[in-house]
């Protein structure tokens, strides 16, 4: 019984706080950054982005690039999007990517975020706010995610209580869970 209560407390203090601590993260959106992945000037950025982006996925210019590299092709505007993210991170290309559909490691486990964020209709900044800092969210959820085991079992386990697509929005069983631990520390 008292197992059962610390586990209630603890359950109502990590709830609490994730509320307290809602969109306080201070990871700008990508578009609003001020940095840019390429640095130095053009000719700079040109070989930059040849022994890096280019390179790494083993493509020419022209898989990004129109043949003035004036304008993006429609991988390029990806490659743009992904630049931007990597910034926002502060992680470069080759931390989830060894070459055009090939990846590490951490790719496999950003492949799992994606997808839970997607599940979740959250995006990548309720948790992380840069590649090694977590927010008080992304620590809960990381509490959670070890506790049940996650990397072997899932997002199931989540779903029991978690309603599919929204933040933090209880499904019966859930609530149920939540109503059961707050009805037993009041009969103590």
């Amino acid at each position: 019984m008292k197992k059962t209560n610390i586990l209630g407390i603890t359950f109502l203090i990590v709830v609490a706080s994730s509320f307290l601590w809602a969109g306080q993260s201070d990871l700008p959106e990508p578009d609003a950054l001020q940095e840019t992945y390429l640095k130095g000037t053009r000719e700079e950025r040109g070989l930059q982005c040849a022994n890096e982006v280019a390179s790494l996925l083993g493509e020419e210019c022209s898989f990004c690039h129109n043949g003035e590299v004036t304008e993006f092709t429609e991988k390029g505007n990806r490659a743009r999007t992904d630049m931007n993210a990597s910034i926002a991170i502060g992680a470069k290309c080759n931390y989830c990517h060894t070459g055009r559909k090939q990846f590490t490691k951490k790719f496999e486990m950003a492949e799992k975020m994606f997808e839970l964020s997607e599940m979740m209709d959250v995006k990548c900044d309720l948790c992380h706010n840069g590649k090694d800092n977590l927010t008080p969210e992304g620590s809960t959820a990381k509490t959670a995610m070890l506790l049940q085991k996650w990397k072997k079992k899932g997002n199931k386990r989540c779903l029991k209580c978690h309603v599919k697509r929204k933040k933090f929005e209880l499904n019966s069983d859930g609530k149920e869970l939540l109503k059961s631990l707050m009805h037993e520390e009041e009969a103590d």
